[in-house]
């Protein structure tokens, strides 16, 4: 009997770990960082996009104001947005607001995150470290996943 309820308690334990080391979701106060990932820069460019869903379940808004890899020397945040039927790219400065009790979602055509000059081969399911910084929570350590360029947006 106690061999099966060791062997049950052992499956749960490791099903625990597995869903853990898998967890996108990132948190830090009242913000929770949702499935940051990278897009694997097209052959011969140094820079690629990153994206993430911010979630501000506080009663005040926060900034994410700059971000620190070792991978990439500069890094920006940028809003695309169509004016004229033209695809214009703006970079936001001062930081990306998450209002309170609200999501922002960075994407593709929308905000996102433009890592630049990357000193890597960045390979697709390889996690990368970043510090976000926000203005009122402080500072968390997230890993953004390499995954396949799927748009054709170039910076």
């Amino acid at each position: 009997m106690r061999p099966k309820i060791l062997v049950s308690l052992l499956s749960i334990f490791l099903v625990f770990i597995s869903a853990t080391l898998n967890a996108h979701d990132y948190y830090l106060g009242q913000l929770t960082i949702d499935h940051p990932y990278i897009e694997k820069p097209m052959p011969g460019m140094d820079s690629a996009s990153g994206y993430l869903v911010l979630k501000n379940k506080g009663n005040k808004s926060d900034f994410l104001v700059s971000i620190e890899t070792l991978f990439s020397k500069t890094i920006e945040l940028h809003k695309m947005t169509v004016v004229n039927e033209v695809m214009k790219m703006k970079k936001i400065n001062g930081g990306l607001e998450i209002p309170p009790g609200e999501e922002i979602i960075l994407k593709p055509g929308g905000y996102h995150i433009m890592f630049k000059k990357i000193n890597k081969d960045l390979t697709v399911g390889e996690k990368l470290k970043a510090i976000l910084k926000f203005k009122n929570t402080g500072k968390i350590i997230v890993n953004f996943e390499v995954q396949e360029h799927k748009h054709s947006h170039t910076h």
